[in-house]
């Protein structure tokens, strides 16, 4: 397995020039500009990064990290802390205080430095990793029902057992030797490790918007944005003269084969009671692949157990790959508002 660094660059290079002498003048000596490469030198330790300044005219540089950390250095050697994305900055200036300015985007990525591995064995379902790196310290954290993790061991590999069907939540988090950690969270089911396709790859549309529209508080991103305190609402439905729906347009056909709901903070009665997932190769003949019917959901669970912002899974039988995907609402509880926290799909082992 290859493993390395994910580097994005910013959309524009951050070319920048300024400054003037004590006279408002341009200055006699040669303006300064700013340049600069970078690279791991242990591929064990990728946080750890030599950064190459090529630039000229120069008498001062200062470097700063994204991270609020900063270096006067010629050509520093930075370790991250962390996985992320980082904006890194470079100033140059010359001894008449001309500048010059140059910033890259650099993107540490869990899923580029470790692979997750599950296997049953016996009764229980085995968790562990690949990696490349040199890994100090792992520990494993697996959700409780209020909503917290529970660090439950520091061992390499994470054994649960889980019943058919049941889900849990977990997180590893690796140590280097150097401090810098990498988290990689994971959904788990007595079969093995559960993909969350719902950002993977696609377009997300809805068929009607809250009136403030997709990026509004309480608009349709919301229902993606993998946060159960945010919801999207939908005004007066009774309106629309029919189902509604939200869909997934992937770009490279997917098999789904579960999802999840998450109700919204209060009124129950804005929560759908009648829908059904549909799929489709073309965008216009559609199989369906679940169906609810009357549903009334709890009164109790969520970080309240009161029944908001509780999250229900729904399974199903599919081993097709489709390239769309549309979650179709045909009813709520009552009223004429609809509103949910959060919509993921989901692939199972198969």
């Amino acid at each position: 397995m290859i493993l390395a660094i994910a580097v994005g660059f910013a959309s524009c290079e951050k070319q920048e020039t300024g400054g003037m002498d004590e006279d408002g003048g341009d200055g006699v000596l040669p303006k300064p500009t700013a340049s600069f490469s970078y690279g791991t030198q242990d591929p064990t330790d990728p946080f750890t990064i030599q950064f190459t300044n090529s630039s000229t005219n120069l008498s001062e540089s200062r470097w700063a990290f994204g991270d609020d950390s900063t270096s006067a250095d010629v050509s520093p050697i930075h370790t991250f802390i962390k996985t992320g994305i980082f904006n890194v900055k470079l100033v140059t200036l010359n001894e008449e205080g001309f500048w010059a300015q140059r910033e890259e985007i650099i993107t540490i990525s869990p899923s580029n430095l470790v692979q997750l591995i599950a296997a049953r064995s016996g009764d229980e379902l085995q968790v562990s990793y690949q990696t490349g790196i040199d890994v100090a310290q792992s520990e494993w954290f697996v959700k409780q029902p209020d909503g917290t993790y529970f660090f439950v061991s520091q061992e390499d590999v994470l054994s649960l057992e889980l019943a058919a069907g049941q889900f849990a939540e977990a997180y590893v988090e690796l140590t280097t030797p150097k401090g810098s950690k990498t988290r990689l969270d994971m959904t788990l089911t007595d079969v093995g490790i559960v993909t969350d396709l719902t950002n993977h790859n696609n377009t997300f549309t809805v068929s009607h918007e809250n009136s403030g529209g997709k990026e509004a508080g309480e608009g349709s991103l919301k229902l993606i944005d993998n946060s159960i305190t945010s919801k999207f609402l939908i005004f007066d439905i009774h309106l629309i003269g029919g189902p509604f729906h939200w869909q997934f347009e992937y770009i490279e056909p997917q098999v789904i084969n579960a999802y999840t709901m998450t109700t919204g903070n209060d009124a129950p009665g804005r929560d759908p009671r009648n829908w059904e997932l549909l799929a489709s190769n073309d965008g216009e003949n559609w199989v369906t692949l679940d169906t609810q019917n009357e549903i009334t959901f709890p009164t109790t669970g969520g970080a309240n157990n009161n029944g908001r912002r509780a999250t229900y899974t729904y399974l199903f039988d599919n081993t097709t790959p489709y390239h769309y995907y549309r979650l179709q609402v045909s009813a709520v509880g009552s009223g004429n508002l609809f509103q949910m926290s959060e919509f993921r799909m989901l692939q199972l082992p198969q």
